[in-house]
């Protein structure tokens, strides 16, 4: 798929994980979906850190943006998400 800013995809599975370049938690998509999963899923800074590095969610509803410097991301929907097991 190709990735259009603005435009709005459902139910990505993600996980989160440390980010060695930047020594944070961030959230990603699992891999084989509709999205790459190097793209990087902005969620609420309490999901990233309340629970452990690895744990999976789903985001209901994500929109393709981009940063001021040209880099793509996933937003998600009032950057929320839900656990998974």
């Amino acid at each position: 798929m190709k990735l259009i800013i603005g435009t709005y995809i459902d139910n990505i599975k993600c996980e989160s994980f440390l980010d060695k370049k930047t020594n944070r938690i961030r959230v990603r998509p699992l891999p084989n979906q509709i999205v790459p999963d190097t793209i990087v899923i902005e969620c609420l800074k309490k999901f990233r850190e309340q629970y452990k590095v690895g744990t999976h969610f789903i985001a209901e509803n994500v929109k393709i943006c981009k940063k001021t410097n040209g880099h793509l991301y996933l937003r998600a929907k009032n950057q929320l998400l839900t656990k998974i097991e």
